[in-house]
């Protein structure tokens, strides 16, 4: 099973809201733009550390997924499919 559908699995099953699973759902559905590059959670897991093209940082609190976890888990499982079919 893909980590993001192993991560979808818990998102389904848990309630109520969770940072720490937020931080995951919102590293695993980042995608880069113009500004931000990359995405990782923080030493503590609480928040997501940007990295700008350009080398600058930005800290940030993670969306609130897990407020919709039906919307969370299509998303993570959408983009599981995206990645096996190569739709991405």
């Amino acid at each position: 099973m893909s980590a993001l559908m192993e991560l979808a699995g818990r998102v389904a099953s848990g309630a109520g809201l969770d940072n720490a699973l937020d931080v995951e759902i919102e590293v695993a559905l980042f995608e880069p733009d113009e500004k931000w590059g990359s995405i990782r959670p923080n030493a503590r897991g609480t928040k997501v550390v940007c990295t700008g093209h350009d080398g600058s940082v930005g800290v940030f609190w993670a969306n609130e997924w897990t407020g919709d976890r039906l919307g969370a888990v299509t998303a993570l499982r959408a983009r599981a499919q995206a990645l096996i079919t190569g739709g991405e």
